[in-house]
């Protein structure tokens, strides 16, 4: 891979679509193909960077498929509350019914 070549940054003025960039070359000096072999470098980065999020994503994705949803767990904590309720009033209905 060719050796990287730091970028100008570019900031764009209202008369930027008049500007002839003195006679058809390019913006930001002459240094054309230096500039697209560091672009391409860089996009090649870049695709391997998403790529590498996308798998994550999919991961994960996978992963929150096998947790519970809200639902089940609002169900389940009603459920411990109604058992402990009714195991406390079988338990004060026992001593009722002792005395």
């Amino acid at each position: 891979m060719a050796e990287p070549v730091a970028l100008k940054p570019y900031i764009a003025s209202s008369n930027d679509a008049l500007h002839s960039y003195g006679g058809g070359d390019p913006p930001g000096g002459d240094n054309l193909e230096a500039r697209i072999t560091a672009l391409e470098g860089i996009a090649a980065d870049t695709r391997s960077t998403l790529e590498s999020i996308q798998r994550q994503l999919a991961r994960i994705d996978s992963k929150l498929d096998a947790k519970p949803d809200q639902g089940w767990v609002i169900t389940v904590i009603i459920a411990v509350y109604g058992l402990s309720f009714a195991a406390i009033a079988a338990t004060a209905a026992m001593f009722a019914l002792i005395r």
